[in-house]
């Protein structure tokens, strides 16, 4: 749940899944005024010290997600406390969020990047794609905003000229690969997919179904891919074959977008940076712009330029994407300064 109050700048948050917790991490900035219920260790009757909850108001100095223990961690120097903490006032203190936590943030500005990802949904579909080849698999965990965890698993398979040794090695290594890809999904029991070479997923369902009636049961679709490495499951993300069975997914939706950015300018029919973009962007040649959610965190300047393009490619019927997932592509396109434009037409 995220309540906001547009004309006064404040969010309340108090976020019903790792999903929301991580649109929540994205409407944060430096600056912004923070308050939850945290706990802090204080001195009582001398030397004593116990721990204490109490309502604390920091001022965000910076902002973290832990990916494994789904929390955002707000550090910054005290503003306001209770009274009979006085003394912590103005020393650091760090804010733990997560999922059914309350925050109240007070901002200065909620940007127009920051207003599109307030608008859009959260998906909590949650999948587990297994990449498998002989002898190396990858078991990766894919929620709303890209992989959170991968495990992987490796087995010397005998050769062909030894058919019993060899048999019984692909036996061990499919055990080893279910007994992982089972801890990861009784969790939440979650849709699986499989992808890799179709005779080695093939001979792996097979063996699900014999040995592994419930994870058999789960699986949705199997897919051809080059391997059993957490690459492959990259590359199977970006292809855009997952939508076939994750069409809410928006991690998907921002890698395709990105590849698509990637791929055409190979073809020049794409530019990236501020600058070229902005070019572009003022002659309406651009038919959709791709921007990384943290681009104009710490800029005003830079922050009004985006928020200028947003509208003006609107204007002109294009469309706008904005990356905040946790993935490969949204850091591919971290690398070439967090905004690109797919063009038109050429662009000279």
């Amino acid at each position: 749940m995220i309540i906001v109050d547009y004309d006064k700048g404040i969010l309340e948050v108090k976020p019903f899944s790792g999903e929301e917790l991580w649109k929540a991490f994205h409407l944060i900035d430096e600056g912004d005024h923070a308050l939850a219920e945290t706990s802090r260790v204080v001195k009582v009757g001398g030397e004593e010290k116990v721990r204490r909850k109490a309502l604390i108001k920091i001022v965000v100095e910076s902002v973290e997600f832990d990916v494994s223990s789904e929390n955002i961690r707000l550090r910054g120097r005290v503003l306001e406390c209770p009274e009979d903490l006085e003394g912590v006032k103005g020393h650091y203190h760090t804010l733990s969020i997560g999922v059914g936590d309350r925050l109240v943030l007070e901002k200065q500005e909620i940007s127009p990047i920051q207003r599109r990802i307030l608008s859009q949904g959260v998906s909590t579909q949650r999948f587990i794609v297994v990449a498998i080849e002989l002898g190396v698999s990858t078991i990766a965990t894919v929620r709303d905003y890209g992989v959170v965890e991968s495990f992987g698993v490796e087995q010397d398979i005998a050769g062909k000229n030894f058919p019993a040794e060899r048999e019984a090695t692909l036996k061990r290594f499919f055990h080893e690969t279910a007994k992982v890809l089972r801890e990861a999904w009784l969790r939440e029991k979650p849709m699986i997919i499989l992808i890799g070479p179709s005779v080695v997923y093939e001979s792996f369902l097979r063996f699900l179904k014999e040995e592994y009636r419930d994870i058999h049961s789960a699986v949705v679709g199997c897919f051809h891919a080059s391997g059993g490495t957490l690459s492959a499951v990259n590359e199977f993300l970006r292809s855009g074959e997952m939508k076939v069975v994750a069409k809410e997914l928006k991690s998907i939706d921002e890698m395709m977008a990105v590849e698509e950015l990637l791929k055409n300018m190979a073809e020049e029919k794409a530019v990236y940076g501020v600058e070229e973009t902005w070019r572009t962007v003022e002659k309406g040649a651009v038919s959709h712009l791709i921007i990384h959610a943290k681009l104009a965190s710490k800029s005003r300047d830079l922050l009004n330029r985006v928020a200028d393009m947003m509208r003006l490619v609107e204007a002109y019927g294009g469309k706008v994407t904005i990356v905040s997932g946790r993935h490969e592509s949204a850091e591919k396109l971290r690398s070439i300064g967090g905004i690109g434009a797919i063009l038109r037409y050429r662009f000279h």
